[in-house]
């Protein structure tokens, strides 16, 4: 399928389908028709989509141009204006915020990407943590040890100043005495001599040994060799009779399983053998009564035949069996033969069962009706009469089922209606809202939830200035919702089927502006509804109306004050023209 052949719009003008590039048919088609990306256009600003696109015509009604153009959005918060059938532009701003600036950019796996590093830093950062606590202990330990090397370091120093000025003190003494020591070293000559023909002694033997090492060493290396192959072999050799034993072991094994898996084998077969005898006996027995209860269901069938065709008879004829219309009354031979056998698509079992349960509805209904009659004529004779009234009934239901069906079909069509009438009443006091505003520079909109059961109000305080619109009606001046207060009332008045409307004070928080384009609202809208009566009152002086046949100024006297103290305040309530 082709994409839609979407106009271009106006110079120096840009839409949804100009700055969009769908390369999907199908996908493009799909915005043009439910999103209508055709008739939104874009700007910059607002100043720059009023200039380009708002025309005002000389009665002062205001379109879009650009053909196909209905909305108009702009930066930087994607408010938009848009203008409605009276020929009125109508701001609209974005409550729900920018949620991305770039479109069509998924950051689902950078945001999930992001996550999982977060992830995997924080549990770097635990184990960095850790190590740095453990690190903090050894350093700890360190500086602990580190501080007792020191004390026994100094304790040393101590020590061997000490020694050192011990030894200073010998040698001073040593240099100061008049006669030099003499050492007599004559007894340990001879033991120092008899220790060094020892010691040669043993150095000779430990050459002779050497020697003898040096000739046993390649006899010893060859030995050594046969050795480590005589090991590996009988290893291999051992490990092969392990292997064999293990096999043998196995086999062993195997054999003796086999052979009582045989015997097994043997004795469930002789079991099977006698359970096979006592099937064929049973088989037999299930075949004989399998015959007598097939011949009893024949003759069942044939008997149930012979009284549906009786019972036809009589139901045709006026319960009696016309002559020559014969029925026999038992099966021969041959009948049975000719009733067809069919085999059951389910168990016995089921049809049994079914058959019970229908037998005890019989009878808990029997029981119910308090049906004791057992006679074949008489029970027909109630059952006609049952039918008949059965019928009756049934007819009623029917009767009473089309008169339920027609009144839901008319209860549906009353409900739709009504619907529209609502969305009516409520388009229209939305249109009038709106109206009333902009004759004070305003705008509004009346948003009516008709599922919370809530009316809420829009206003905007100036109709050219989009940022001035509000829905806290809280947030206006005393002056702007009064003004606002009497353009919702008017607007829902002209829906409403009331004789009598009356306002009381209405333009008490008014600036004389506003007050002045109320009253004169007011009187208007009054003398539009001639079938309307309407009274306003005001503290404030509207001597400057023009009265005639259709407005009329009631004043009320001045009240009397009275002199004494706790006396009467107001003596009268009459008007005066």
């Amino acid at each position: 399928k082709e994409k839609y052949n979407v106009p271009a719009p106006p110079e120096g003008v840009e839409t949804v389908t100009s700055v969009l590039n769908v390369e999907n048919a199908m996908a493009f088609n799909f915005l043009v028709d439910h999103c209508n990306i055709d008739t939104i256009a874009l700007s910059e600003s607002k100043e720059s989509s009023e200039q380009a696109l708002l025309l005002t015509d000389g009665s002062g009604k205001q379109s879009i141009r650009g053909g196909k153009v209905r909305k108009v959005y702009f930066l930087p918060n994607a408010d938009h204006w848009e203008t409605d059938k009276a020929g009125n532009r109508v701001m609209i701003a974005n409550d729900r915020g920018m949620k991305q600036k770039t479109i069509g950019v998924d950051r689902s796996k950078a945001i999930e990407s992001t996550k999982h590093e977060v992830k995997a830093l924080q549990q770097e950062l635990a184990r960095n943590k850790s190590e740095e606590k453990a690190v903090g202990a050894a350093a700890f330990k360190s500086k602990k040890a580190w501080n007792q090397a020191q004390r026994n370091h100094q304790k040393l120093l101590s020590n061997m100043k000490k020694m050192e000025a011990m030894l200073d003190e010998l040698k001073a003494e040593a240099e100061t005495s008049e006669e030099a020591p003499t050492i007599d070293t004559s007894e340990y000559e001879a033991d120092i001599a008899e220790a060094e023909s020892s010691v040669e002694d043993l150095k000779k033997q430990e050459v002779e040994i050497n020697d003898q090492i040096q000739s046993l060493q390649p006899a010893h290396k060859e030995l050594k060799k046969q050795l480590v192959e005589i090991t590996a072999r009988n290893k291999k050799i051992l490990d092969d009779m392990d292997k064999v034993d293990a096999k043998l072991e196995d086999i062993v094994k195997g054999q003796k399983r086999r052979e009582e898996e045989v015997d097994k084998v043997k004795a469930k077969v002789k079991q099977i053998e006698g359970v096979l005898e006592q099937q064929e006996d049973t088989v037999k027995e299930i075949k004989g009564k399998v015959s007598d209860a097939l011949a009893g269901a024949r003759k069942m069938n044939f008997y149930y035949n012979r009284d549906l065709e009786i019972f036809k008879l009589k139901k045709d004829h006026g319960g009696e069996i016309p002559e020559g219309k014969e029925v026999e009354l038992e099966p021969t031979a041959e009948d049975l033969e000719k009733i067809e056998i069919f085999e059951p698509s389910r168990d016995p079992k089921h049809f049994k069962t079914k058959l019970q349960n229908k037998m005890r509805k019989i009878e808990q209904e029997k029981e119910r009706r308090n049906i004791s009659e057992s006679d074949p004529a008489v029970a027909r004779d109630k059952y006609f009469r049952a039918k008949r009234d059965l019928d009756s009934k049934m007819e009623q239901i029917n009767a009473i089922e089309r008169n339920c069906t027609s009144l839901r079909k008319d209860l549906r069509g009353r409900k739709e209606r009504w619907r529209a009438f609502r969305s009516h009443i409520a388009e229209m006091t939305n249109i009038g809202f709106d109206e009333f505003l902009n004759k004070k520079g305003s705008a509004g909109e009346v948003d009516f939830n008709h599922e919370t059961h809530e009316l809420n109000l829009i206003v905007q305080k100036d109709n050219m200035d989009g940022k001035s619109q509000t829905k806290d009606v809280k947030a206006l001046s005393g002056g702007e919702r009064s003004f606002v207060t009497i353009s919702l009332l008017l607007a829902i008045g002209e829906s409403l089927e009331t004789p009598f409307r009356v306002m009381d004070e209405f333009d008490v928080f008014l600036d004389p502006v506003a007050r002045k384009i109320a009253l004169q609202t007011l009187v208007k809208t009054a003398k539009a509804m001639e079938h309307r009566q309407f009274i306003f009152i005001t503290p404030q002086d509207v001597s400057s109306l023009p009265t005639g046949s259709k407005l009329r100024i009631f004043k009320m006297k001045a009240p009397a004050r009275s002199s004494n103290v706790g006396g009467a305040q107001q003596q009268t309530l009459d008007f005066e023209n």
